[in-house]
């Protein structure tokens, strides 16, 4: 919240980069503030010096300048506040422990037997006598709570402080920081894209504009529809221009975001009380271009993220640093095992994991014994958070011997028979298609037998002549409807499933799309060859050889 009559010259504030987090020395405040602070997401910490805390956000931010006026840098670092906490719970313990210890005195002092005139009176003291036994038995379980909550908060702070946890850190932040980046500049498009709808609505109405621009508006359909049907616009017949512009406005001014101020103009455009093209230009008028935004907009989150991130790459410098920040190659080792291959991160270019042989000794990935295991195996090792002084660099002699193991591996490696990939021409593509149809009609005939005068086949497929990167669109992922598929001699397709062999050698793979039937694809922007020789020659598969017993 952002309120100078806060400010106070006692009132001071604080941020600690290592916890990330803001602290404010201000006493004690009324009840409204203090309500205030607590929604806004701030601790009071009554056994600390401080008053409260928070983690940063720019909200808290602004809550603490108006304060204290100006922010500085905390004094007591994490390490030292965790230092304080146990010294307090070492007081609790202490405490506890005097307090076992009296509840045991009085009741080792007490009587074994309780005899008396009155037996109710007997009982009494005797329950009082087991209920000071209770009560040392309980603070010495305090005690021992306390004793463990100090060793948990000293560990903890430790934790926090080592290198590793601090490289995890890092990743976070940096990924916060590209999330933070991509969502800024997501914003300024759509603002963009707003500017240059109601732009383009004040243009129309002015006739300087042939058409609105409804480009970047998922809503404009629906808004669309729902101002035909309020206003009983007979179905066929064509929208005015004034309800495409009123239409345009709707679209912009509302979303789940949207300001009231927006939502009542929009409210305006729906009802039609006012001209769209005036609500667009007073919309306008009252809010500054994308391109006239300050830098500031939409930054300071990212800023903050930069300036932690700075922070904490010194500190884990300072601390000898992290194998992902060392260049790696391969050839090198980590520990004791030499680095076939270096994986680094597309968003960071920072190594991630390496991958390295190791010696199987004839156990499987899973340690158990399975006969035909290879005697070495690739294993990928994740580096991001080990020392820097696992990595070490390759001699020359090492790295000219690794290079030529490399090689000599590769040439004597099994060359590749996999078919290639041909792109048909125009003519063999038509030629194939001609077979593929005439084998979807007799497969569909034989499979309804008399039955088929009662069904009517699919049309016959077309060659599919497109460019590559329309083909590229429509052949990525799981579903996709274009894939590559064998081509098997006599002009047969080969069949996907695992537990079934093509009925024929597969001589190449061609590009296709659809289902029943199948259509070539003849890609019109790459290079074309002829399908091979075997693909128009009918296919017989040979004899079985027969088994003769003596």
């Amino acid at each position: 919240m952002k309120n100078n009559a806060l400010f106070n010259e006692s009132n001071s504030a604080t941020y600690c980069p290592e916890d990330d987090k803001l602290r404010l020395y201000v006493g004690r405040v009324p009840r409204d503030e203090y309500d205030a602070l607590r929604a806004e997401g701030w601790q009071a910490t009554a056994k600390q010096d401080c008053d409260f805390s928070a983690v940063w956000t720019s909200a808290r931010e602004d809550t603490a300048e108006s304060y204290a006026g100006v922010i500085l840098d905390e004094d007591a670092s994490p390490a030292d506040r965790a230092a304080d906490r146990a010294e307090r719970f070492t007081g609790y313990l202490d405490k506890r422990l005097d307090e076992a210890t009296g509840h045991a005195d009085r009741y080792d002092a007490g009587p074994s037997a309780h005899g008396y005139q009155s037996k109710a009176r007997a009982v009494r003291a005797a329950d009082k006598h087991d209920r000071i036994g209770t009560r040392a038995v309980n603070a010495w379980d305090k005690a021992e709570y306390w004793q463990s909550r100090t060793a948990g908060v000293i560990s903890h702070a430790l934790h926090l402080q080592s290198p590793g946890v601090r490289m995890g850190r890092i990743k976070t932040i940096e990924a916060d920081l590209r999330k933070a980046e991509k969502s800024n500049a997501e914003s300024r498009e759509a603002a963009q894209a707003r500017f240059d709808s109601l732009a383009s609505v004040v243009e129309h109405a002015a006739g300087t504009r042939e058409k609105v621009e409804v480009a970047n508006m998922p809503d404009f359909r629906w808004e669309l529809s729902k101002l035909r049907e309020a206003e009983n616009v007979p179905e066929g017949e064509k929208c005015t221009p004034e309800q495409l512009r009123r239409t345009v406005v709707i679209s912009c001014l509302t979303d789940h975001r949207a300001s009231d101020a927006n939502r009542a103009k929009a409210k305006e455009a729906r009802e039609g009380t006012r001209p769209a093209a005036e609500i667009a230009q007073e919309w306008i008028d009252a809010n500054p271009r994308p391109e006239d935004w300050s830098p500031e907009i939409g930054t300071r989150y990212t800023r903050h993220l930069k300036l932690r991130l700075a922070y904490e790459m010194q500190m884990l410098e300072a601390q000898g640093g992290r194998a992902a920040l060392v260049e790696m190659e391969p050839g090198g080792f980590i520990g004791g095992h030499q680095i076939h291959k270096v994986n680094k991160s597309p968003a960071t270019g920072r190594v991630v994991s390496v991958a390295v042989k190791v010696r199987t000794h004839g156990l499987n990935r899973w340690g158990r014994e399975e006969p035909g295991t290879p005697e070495f195996r690739m294993e990928t090792v994740n580096i991001e958070r080990a020392s820097v002084n696992s990595y070490r660099a390759p001699t020359d002699e090492e790295r000219e011997a690794f290079h030529g193991a490399k090689k000599a591996a590769k040439a004597a490696a099994p060359k590749s028979t996999a078919p290639p990939l041909v792109n048909p021409t125009l003519e063999d593509a038509q030629r194939l298609q001609a077979l593929l149809n005439a084998a979807y009609l007799s497969e569909w005939t034989r499979q309804h037998g008399t039955a088929s005068k009662y069904y009517t086949p699919k049309d016959p497929g077309e060659v599919c002549a497109i460019p590559q990167a329309v083909y590229s669109a429509n052949s990525s992922g799981a579903y996709a409807k274009a894939e590559t598929r064998d081509l098997c001699a006599g002009g047969t397709i080969g069949t996907k499933s695992w537990d079934r062999k093509n009925p024929a050698p597969i001589v190449c793979k061609i590009r296709t799309t659809g289902y029943e039937p199948l259509r070539v694809v003849h890609i019109t922007d790459k290079p074309a060859k002829p399908l091979p020789a075997s693909v128009w020659e009918a296919y017989t598969a040979p004899a079985e050889a027969v088994k003769v017993e003596a």
